[in-house]
């Protein structure tokens, strides 16, 4: 799992193991590679997530007014109008750890035509020690941003994003790409990870994640396709809004 974040990991992501009560189990061949596939990616100067599933967000420019929620919370409020969301993931590492993040959040809003209501993109930064979202109103950055609290955010900064936890079956070996499948506990809910891996660079590709149902809790799925960039890029400059 990727030690995401309520998040991404739960999968990919950017919890602790502590935080999931366990680390990994199951079969040591199907670990060994996964350990081997989190140390490698965790060590590449850039990443980029680009996930469907995971966030639902929000804005309003009139009242100057962004939205977003995330994992199971984003079904747990019917008032809140937040709209299904893809998000693409940047994050720049160092030394095998995360040390910026920027999520470009986009709503895909179903519940009106586009030509009466728009959704902006939200631009999220995450630093060490501050988190920031702002509306992307033209091109492909905000103008300014408003500072939130790290509490807030689903993503993590300042340490390895890939870290393994749950418990692993077999690896499954289809042509060129190792299929491994995680189990693990988030919230009360059991999730399902499979992570897909090409058995030569060993860096991972995509995953799948399932939430089961439970007591209060819908189920929800979310697709991760993982990527590079040409260069790492500079850091997204950060100017508050007035």
């Amino acid at each position: 799992m990727a030690g995401v974040a309520l998040l991404v990991a739960v999968t990919t992501a950017s919890i602790t193991v502590d935080a999931y009560g366990y680390g990994a189990t199951g079969n040591p061949a199907a670990i060994a590679f996964w350990r081997v596939t989190a140390a490698r990616t965790n060590k590449l100067p850039d990443y980029v997530l680009t996930q469907t599933g995971w966030m639902r967000a929000s804005d309003s420019v009139r009242k100057k007014r962004v939205t977003w929620t995330w994992g199971f919370a984003q079904f747990k409020s019917r008032t809140l109008m937040v709209y299904p969301a893809r998000e693409r993931i940047v994050l720049v590492q160092r030394a095998g750890k995360t040390i910026w993040l920027e999520d470009i959040v986009t709503p895909i809003d179903t519940s009106c035509h586009v030509a009466r209501c728009k959704q902006y993109p939200i631009e999220l930064v995450v630093r060490p020690n501050a988190a920031f979202d702002g509306l992307v109103l033209s091109g492909s950055s905000a103008e300014c941003f408003a500072k939130v609290s790290l509490a807030k955010v689903p993503y993590f900064v300042g340490s390895p994003f890939w870290v393994p936890a749950g418990h692993y079956a077999p690896k499954v070996v289809r042509g060129a790409v190792t299929e491994i499948t995680s189990t693990y506990e988030n919230e009360g809910q059991q999730v399902t990870e499979t992570d897909l891996i090409p058995t030569r660079t060993k860096l991972f590709a995509s995953s799948e994640l399932h939430a089961a149902a439970a007591t209060g809790r819908r189920a929800f799925s979310y697709r991760i396709v993982d990527s590079r960039l040409a260069k790492a890029p500079r850091a997204p400059s950060i100017t508050l809004c007035g």
